[in-house]
């Protein structure tokens, strides 16, 4: 148990679920706060504007280390960069228990109301991009675009499955296990199943950005070469999954950037934001 206790943030980043030690240092605690659905929310904005560029984080993450460069960074004309914690995570009030997808987009869906963030774009990452497609499906009117950052796709669950040994794969149900039962109360085979069961395409504009270097960490928890290398082939072909969710799509592979990748190229992503920003344009002048 000492040893689990040693690894257990090592492995939770080996889903892509957890920040590094070095990200986490420099996270900055504290910030304003909502109370939404009985929870303290953590949230933060730069500049104004009508539209709401907000930053979603992946399951366990705290959105403050997982976008640091990109938050501070992104300027644009009559835009407002967002990020927030979900409840669970970050900064936010701690759960006791794990939630439904459902219940991870409506409250996403109540802050932007409470806060008044309209005509979003979301820039989802890892895990956050089941929750903002939640978002999207549920609330059309709502999600202006996403950036999908490496985000995973319900399709990859399935496919390593397949792929690990058993070996491998025992390490990856106590992985996720540990992130639902011990830390963030995120329930990732729910949220997977949630998506699955609603086979809707996305009617919107969509940015696919997709690692280039290849997820490593998993070998701290002393998965084999092998099991390695399944896990990021089998999360490529779920990126192409990922990029047949909209009929309006882009796909962007980073190619010096793994799945943490705001220590590595924030730049592309601000540039990938302000391009759908563009193509988000014209359909909202259409609206009008």
């Amino acid at each position: 148990m000492r040893g689990w206790k040693r690894w257990t943030g090592p492995l939770a980043a080996c889903l892509v679920l957890i920040v590094g030690p070095a990200a986490a240092a420099e996270v900055q605690q504290g910030g304003p706060r909502a109370r939404i659905g009985g929870h303290e929310l953590s949230w933060e904005c730069r500049g104004t504007g009508a539209t709401t560029v907000l930053l979603v984080e992946g399951m366990g993450l705290d959105a403050r280390a997982t976008f640091r460069n990109t938050f501070r960074n992104f300027e644009a004309d009559g835009v407002q960069v967002c990020l927030y914690d979900r409840a669970g995570v970050g900064s936010s009030s701690p759960l006791q228990q794990a939630r439904p997808l459902k219940a991870l987009s409506d409250e996403l869906v109540a802050l932007a109301a409470d806060r008044q963030w309209g005509q979003l774009v979301l820039v989802a990452h890892s895990f956050g991009g089941l929750v903002a497609r939640s978002v999207a499906l549920d609330h059309p009117g709502l999600v202006r675009g996403i950036v999908f950052v490496d985000a995973v796709h319900e399709s990859w669950l399935d496919g390593l499955r397949q792929a690990l040994s058993p070996t491998g794969w025992r390490t990856m149900e106590s992985i996720i296990r540990w992130e639902k039962d011990q830390h963030s109360h995120e329930d990732f085979v729910e949220a997977v199943q949630s998506l699955t069961a609603r086979r809707k395409p996305l009617t919107l504009p969509v940015t696919v950005l997709s690692r280039g270097l290849p997820h490593t960490q998993i070998r701290q928890a002393r998965m084999s070469y092998a099991d390695v290398d399944a896990y990021n082939a089998t999360w490529d072909v779920a990126q192409a999954r990922l990029a047949q969710e909209s009929s309006d799509m882009r796909q962007v592979r980073m190619r010096h950037a793994s799945h943490l990748f705001d220590e590595q190229d924030p730049w592309l992503v601000i540039d990938e934001i302000k391009a759908l920003l563009k193509r988000v344009e014209p359909r909202r002048t259409e609206g009008r």
